[in-house]
């Protein structure tokens, strides 16, 4: 017998799904910053990648370098948000690792689905 996810999380699947596709909106958006700072700069300096928390209203920035970017991007169930903005309710995501001004969030369950699906950087997305 399935568990029904709104059981497991506290959020129905339609939220579940609708957090989900903001975030890897947000990732995109990064993905683009990312493309555009290694054409200019380099990869030493610090860069503004938006928040990739699921918040519609959420237009904060965090500081990273290209080298800290490409370690959440490693992972295409990491996503990097400002402090206190994961949604970590049981079977949606996990707080992986806490940096100064950023946390790495690891998607469970739906989420975790939504974003390997919509990884810019999948190889079956080519």
């Amino acid at each position: 017998m399935a568990v029904d996810p709104q059981v497991r999380t506290g959020l129905d699947e339609e939220t579940q799904r609708r957090l989900a596709e903001n975030e890897s909106r947000f990732r995109l958006a990064n993905e683009r910053i990312e493309g555009a700072a290694l054409r200019f700069d380099g990869r030493d300096k610090h860069y503004p990648f938006v928040c990739e928390c699921g918040r519609m209203n959420c237009r904060q920035l965090l500081s990273l370098t290209i080298a800290e970017y490409e370690h959440v991007r490693s992972d295409p169930l990491w996503f990097v948000h400002v402090p206190g903005h994961a949604i970590t309710t049981s079977g949606v995501a996990t707080i992986i690792e806490r940096q100064p001004g950023y946390d790495i969030i690891e998607k469970q369950g739906l989420p975790a689905e939504v974003a390997e699906a919509t990884d810019p950087r999948s190889r079956s997305r080519a």
